[in-house]
């Protein structure tokens, strides 16, 4: 059973990645953001582990994933604030690579797509 134009789970898996690894991004850009704001607390968003158990379950459970936030405790300044350039550089390598892969697989996709349709390789 698919779920509109994603009709397998891989397909789903891919698009998932792609938006939930933007949507870390853009926790790791605003941590970054408030940097030196005092009392900030640093955000995470996850969900590889939410995204693996739900390729079990088939493509409508792994489109429902929405990953967990999780707040840094603790501080990295006297001023209260939780972030950590080093690791929000870490963090924000990783998420790149993670959504290029999956741009990758998406694209691998599309071409065998445009090859059976098409009945040639480009």
């Amino acid at each position: 059973m698919g779920v509109g134009p994603i009709n397998n789970v891989t397909d789903a898996a891919i698009i998932q990645t792609m938006n939930l690894s933007r949507q870390q991004e853009l926790y790791i850009t605003n941590d970054l953001a408030n940097y030196d704001t005092p009392g900030f607390k640093a955000q995470n968003l996850s969900f590889q582990n939410q995204l693996a158990q739900a390729l079990q379950q088939g493509p409508g459970a792994v489109m429902q994933v929405t990953g967990t936030v999780a707040q840094t405790p603790g501080s990295v300044d006297n001023n209260g604030n939780s972030v950590s350039m080093t690791a929000q550089m870490s963090n924000l390598a990783q998420s790149q690579l993670l959504y290029e892969t999956a741009v990758q697989a998406y694209n691998e996709k599309v071409t065998e797509i445009k090859i059976v349709t098409e009945g040639k390789a480009q």
